[in-house]
């Protein structure tokens, strides 16, 4: 179980290195992560159904895998609250 758990944290950091991704403090990491480990989740389930021909596509982590949905449909710049009251 430990040993997953250090797979799990060696690749959040790979992750982080691979998109640049650096957090303000430990509390906007663990955050971040708790986000990224549900993405991550998600897409481990929808492959499975890949796998078993259940979709015909399969998904990957990206560089948004650490935000949450409504950061998401502005790539993560600006919450589409803030986005809607600048237009």
């Amino acid at each position: 179980m430990a040993s997953e758990s250090q797979d799990v944290d060696k690749e959040f950091e790979d992750w982080k290195k691979e998109h640049g991704k650096k957090y303000k403090s430990k509390e906007e990491e663990a955050k971040r992560k708790k986000i990224w480990l549900g993405s991550r989740t998600l897409v481990i389930e929808h492959n499975k159904k890949y796998d078993s021909g259940e979709s015909t596509f399969q998904c990957g982590m990206n560089h948004m895998s650490d935000l949450e949905q409504h950061e998401v449909c502005c790539g993560g710049i600006m919450s589409c609250r803030e986005e809607k009251n600048d237009s």
